[in-house]
């Protein structure tokens, strides 16, 4: 139960949104600008690579933002609840894993202004035909190395380099995913932890 309970908190601090989202600079400032003019826009990568968290970058300091998962809500009537409400920026995410029935289609196509999150190809999904896309590469594994250190140095963690570099070459195994990578940086984490503990008994 200890370890399961670490891992949980530990998880959760390493997945947390960093302050500063490494090697997305460029795709932050064009996003800051589109919502500086109240435009709608479609942020579209493979899983993994920050989309999630340079939209609700993007939208930080807004008031009135309407945020919702299509992850967790997927139909056409649990997510009409959520943004039929009047914000001043609509962020959608996950949007392939909604239901995309006609009703839904036309609820996301009407909003403005709205952020919403996507897996490539973006041109999949007409009722976004139109909007600028930011797109997200997968990490090389140069970033997923150097973003697991930030991580590790920033949070204290309990890791070696070795972890480091094992967590990384998870993530790029996995199509650059980081978050695959921090995943794996936190169950090495938590072992290391668990190591210590048990030599100190």
């Amino acid at each position: 139960m200890w370890l399961g309970a670490l891992e949980r908190r530990l998880l959760d601090r390493v997945l947390a949104p960093p302050p500063k989202l490494l090697f997305r600079e460029r795709q932050l400032e064009r996003a800051l600008e589109l919502v500086g003019r109240s435009e709608s826009f479609v942020v579209y990568g493979p899983i993994g690579t920050g989309k999630t968290t340079l939209a609700l970058a993007a939208a930080r300091g807004l008031e009135g933002v309407a945020y919702v998962s299509c992850a967790s809500a997927r139909t056409y009537s649990a997510l009409r609840s959520k943004l039929l409400k009047p914000a001043a920026y609509y962020v959608v995410d996950d949007y392939p894993m909604a239901v995309r029935e006609p009703r839904l289609r036309e609820l996301v196509r009407s909003l403005k202004p709205k952020i919403v999150v996507v897996y490539p190809p973006a041109a999949a999904y007409e009722e976004l035909e139109g909007l600028e896309g930011i797109e997200m590469p997968a990490y090389t594994l140069e970033e997923l190395e150097e973003i697991c250190r930030e991580r590790a140095a920033r949070l204290a963690l309990a890791v070696e380099e070795e972890d480091v570099r094992a967590a990384a070459k998870a993530g790029f195994e996995h199509g650059g995913n980081a978050r695959v990578a921090l995943m794996v940086l936190a169950e090495r984490a938590a072992a290391n932890l668990q190591r210590a503990a048990a030599l100190r008994a």
